[in-house]
């Protein structure tokens, strides 16, 4: 049996809404009708990663403000993983944006392949995560995180992120 990446997603469109009644105005968010409900499901075929191709940093400082590849872990100040080990080639990739440390503004998951624009697949805001899965693969030096402000030590983001691929 071979391993799997099993990705679950929704979305929802939230329409904001001002009612007024008895001279009172209230702002209320709904289901957008024009969506008429959520959308999402679990996608799971992808390619199986391989054993040793799967990596995790827990509590990775984002030590550039610019996008930087995930390659020799340059994004990461300190550059070292928690567990695992990065595959070559990414079929999916998970970011959490879990504390800030003075004023960072968001961290941003994007993809970059050779001779195109980048493409900025997430911008995170503290709290936020996303998953990304990659069906065709990419290579992992066409992925790169970044932050809106990094100086050492005054403004700092910290994110999980696990990347798996073969």
């Amino acid at each position: 049996m071979a391993n799997e990446i099993r990705v679950s997603s929704s979305v929802t469109a939230v329409k904001e809404v001002d009612v007024t009644e008895g001279g009172n105005t209230y702002d209320l968010s709904a289901l957008d009708t024009n969506a008429g409900k959520s959308f999402g499901g679990s996608y799971n075929t992808l390619t199986a990663y391989g054993d040793g191709a799967i990596a995790r940093y827990t509590g990775a400082v984002v030590g550039q403000a610019a996008n930087t590849t995930l390659t020799g872990h340059a994004w990461a100040e300190g550059g070292a993983l928690t567990d695992g080990a990065l595959p070559t080639t990414v079929y999916a990739i998970a970011v959490e944006y879990t504390s800030e440390l003075g004023t960072v503004g968001d961290v941003t998951v994007a993809i970059k392949q050779s001779g195109e624009t980048e493409l900025t697949m997430a911008s995170l805001d503290l709290g936020e995560g996303v998953v990304i899965p990659i069906h065709q693969g990419l290579p992992l030096a066409e992925l790169y995180i970044g932050c809106g402000a990094y100086t050492d030590g005054t403004n700092e983001a910290t994110v999980n992120v696990l990347v798996m691929g073969t």
